[in-house]
Order: structure tokens, then C-alpha cells, then sequence
């Protein structure tokens, strides 16, 4: 199977590192012939993936959008593409069997403030023709299949679902980068990996933290995309929305920057792991996920124990942990505020009970590879009427 993958643009954090998994994944299979990854520079994409060390993978950086060109060299001798990434871009056919992964309905059901219906609108429009016109739609959970339903119609229980959140690759210490930590760092410390979009909830997190009675005695680190613009330092606003309103909310509440909160910004892929490993507990406020938490997952199979929104997708993704997890109302700062008080109550409990969980059994990235493989054949059959 020749499969091409195209992305112009995701989740540079979260995003990455799940594309950076699939794909490897998939030029590991044996029936796969290669695996041409079509993105943006912007992804910084080569610097994750070696391809001396997965030979089937090609990553191409174009900036044109290849699917305006007939017959694209990029896309003519592939057998199926997938677009990992459905979110922004408009459809245009590839001519070739397509699959989508729709990772959320998060725009729909938890629209950003002062938001036009115009803009709304649009997203609306370009999702419906992604899920009416790809060959296969492909879900992370049935929690996001729902929201399809209940926003394009029971047409979308045709989505195939293939989960996302799923363990790591094993990490191995690393004794030097835990030393440089510890000198970089104030332990103990809360973490929560995130990008700044407001439905992973800062607002609350920042406001709940600041009424936490050990906050002296734990710090908050805050690593993601755009995380960073937490420091901006007032009259020089950030332009990008949202950010002001955080960078507001820290000083109205009285917390210090390097103090007790440590905003990151992007740390290195490697860093990561440590960082969380690390930590005194994962905490994980977002108001909405797709397949669940890639990081609540992290800090689970390294024994750190996890503070996570009450949230259906959460509910579904971690039914299959065995680690009792600190479960709080992410719309209330004081329920969030409450779950810190009681988690450093209770530290030994939670703590044993992460180890304990840290080797519940799961799936591995190979096996997620298999049944994406099974639905490009599906793709390839129901769009030319014959298996590869």
C-alpha cells in the first residue's frame, strides 16, 4: 500500500507528536510501500521524524496546496491519502480513495467569546463537506462521534472509530535531564501541557490555582503552544485573543511569574516526558478534548498522579485505567480548587495508585496502525470496487 499523507497545518504540540507516532507506525507495517508525509515547513515536521531510521517515510514540505494541480506527482501514484488534519482547510476532491481523521467538535460546541455566527458558520460548512465527501470519516472516540451526530446528522455513525490517547513509547530515564530539571525548576510542581485555546480552560486553572491554600509550596508549570505570551508585561499586550485576558487575570489574582507560575511556552519533544514524570501531579482542565488526553495518558503510564476535568471524553478515555484519578467540574475554579486541596491531602494515596496503574495493559501505536490499514483497504474498495 502507497499512502499519502497530507496536512498543511495542526496542533504543533499534541498534533505533532500524534502524527509524528501514526506515521511511524504505519511505515512499520509489512504490506505498506511507503508512507509520503505532504505538509508545511511551518510543521517543523523533519526535525520529528528520522527518516534514516523509518526508510519508508518521505516528508515533502510544499506550501501550494497540491490538490489544485491534476494529477500532482505527489498524489498520482498513491493508493489512498489521508488527511490527518480536516481542520480549517476547505474540501477539494484528491481523485483518490480519502480518509479523515475528525479529531473534535470543540469550535461547535464550545465556540471562543465574542466569536462572529459568520465564522461559526464557515467551520460548519467546511466540516459538512469533509464528512459528506471523504471515503471514510474516522473518530477518536464515541464521544466525538456523538457530537457529529448531534451537529451534521446520523449519517456520522458511519465513522469509523480508532482511539488516539493511548501509552507512549516506553521513556527511559535519563538522569542528566532529571538533574538539569531540578536545577531549572521548583519542585514539587502541578503541570499542565497545553496550547493557550480558551476551551483548555487557563482561565479557570489560573484562578483556581491562585485560591490553592499550598500555593507557595507548589508551582504551576505551563508548557504548550503559545504559553510563553503568559510573561507579555503590560502595556506590551499580546495581539493574539485571549492572551491579554490571562495576562490580566495573573496579575489581578496576585500571582507571580517564576514564582508560581512558570509559563514554558514549546519545550523540546525529549523534554517533555521528564517534565511530566517529574511532577508532583498532571493537571488536566480543558472544557473539551477529542479522543481523550495524550498527556493525562503520559503521566498515567509514568506513575504521576492526574487531576482531570469531569468531561465525558475523559470519563471514556480513562474507563480502561485502573488509577484512581482526582475528577473535578472544570466550569468551577472552586471544584478545580478543591481537587487540588484534596489530592495533596491524599498525595500517598494517589501516588501509589498511579504506580500501581502504570502497567495496565493497552494498546500499542502498531495495533492503531492496523486498523487505520484495515480502513484505507475499506477506502480503496468502496472508492474503486476492488481490494489492493
Amino acid at each position: 500500500m502507497k499512502i499519502l499523507i497530507w496536512s498543511y497545518m495542526f496542533s504543533i504540540g499534541g498534533g505533532g507528536r500524534l502524527l509524528t507516532n501514526l506515521a511511524t507506525a504505519l511505515a512499520r507495517q509489512p504490506d505498506v510501500h511507503y508512507v509520503r508525509v505532504v505538509l508545511s515547513a511551518q510543521t517543523g515536521f523533519k526535525d520529528r521524524v528520522s527518516t534514516l531510521e523509518h526508510p519508508k517515510i518521505d516528508i515533502v514540505y510544499s506550501e501550494e496546496d497540491i490538490r489544485n494541480t491534476p494529477n500532482h506527482p505527489y498524489i498520482v501514484d498513491c493508493d489512498v491519502v489521508y488527511v490527518f488534519w480536516p481542520h480549517g482547510p476547505a474540501f477539494v476532491d484528491f481523485h483518490k480513495p480519502t480518509v479523515i481523521t475528525f479529531h473534535d467538535a470543540t469550535i461547535f460546541d464550545y465556540v471562543p467569546p465574542f466569536t462572529p455566527g459568520s465564522v461559526v458558520r464557515e467551520h460548519w460548512e467546511k466540516a459538512k463537506d469533509w464528512l459528506e465527501r471523504s471515503t471514510h470519516v474516522v473518530v477518536s472516540s464515541e464521544y466525538v462521534k456523538s457530537r457529529l451526530v448531534a451537529h451534521f446528522g446520523p449519517a456520522c455513525q458511519s465513522a469509523f472509530l480508532i482511539p488516539h490517547a493511548i501509552s507512549p513509547s516506553k521513556y527511559f530515564e535519563n538522569p542528566s535531564v532529571d538533574t538539569t530539571l531540578s536545577q531549572l525548576f521548583p519542585f514539587p510542581y502541578f503541570i499542565y501541557p497545553a496550547n493557550t485555546s480558551p476551551h483548555k480552560n487557563h482561565y479557570n486553572l489560573l484562578l483556581a490555582y491562585s485560591r490553592f491554600s499550598r500555593r507557595s509550596q507548589y508551582s504551576l508549570l505551563l508548557i504548550g503552544y503559545n504559553t510563553h505570551l503568559l510573561r507579555s508585561v503590560p502595556p506590551c499586550w499580546p495581539e493574539l485573543a485571549s492572551i491579554p485576558t490571562l495576562v490580566s487575570l495573573i496579575k489581578r489574582v496576585g500571582l507571580q511569574i517564576d514564582k508560581d507560575v512558570f509559563p514554558l511556552g514549546l519545550v523540546d519533544d525529549q523534554l517533555v516526558a521528564p517534565l511530566i514524570k517529574n511532577a508532583y501531579a498532571l493537571i488536566m482542565p480543558s472544557l473539551a478534548e477529542g479522543g481523550g488526553s495524550y498527556p493525562v495518558e503520559e503521566a498515567l503510564s509514568m506513575g504521576t498522579p492526574v487531576l482531570c476535568s469531569d468531561i465525558p471524553v475523559m470519563r471514556e478515555h480513562l474507563a480502561r485505567r485502573s488509577a484512581e484519578v482526582a475528577w473535578f467540574n472544570p466550569e468551577s475554579p472552586d471544584d478545580m480548587t478543591r481537587a487540588m486541596e484534596s489530592l495533596a491531602d491524599n498525595y500517598a494515596h494517589y501516588k501509589q495508585s498511579a504506580i500501581q496503574g502504570m502497567n495496565d495493559p493497552t494498546v500499542s501505536w502498531d495495533d492503531i496502525a492496523k486498523h487505520y490499514i484495515a480502513v484505507f483497504h475499506s477506502a480503496h474498495f468502496h472508492y474503486r470496487g476492488f481490494y489492493l
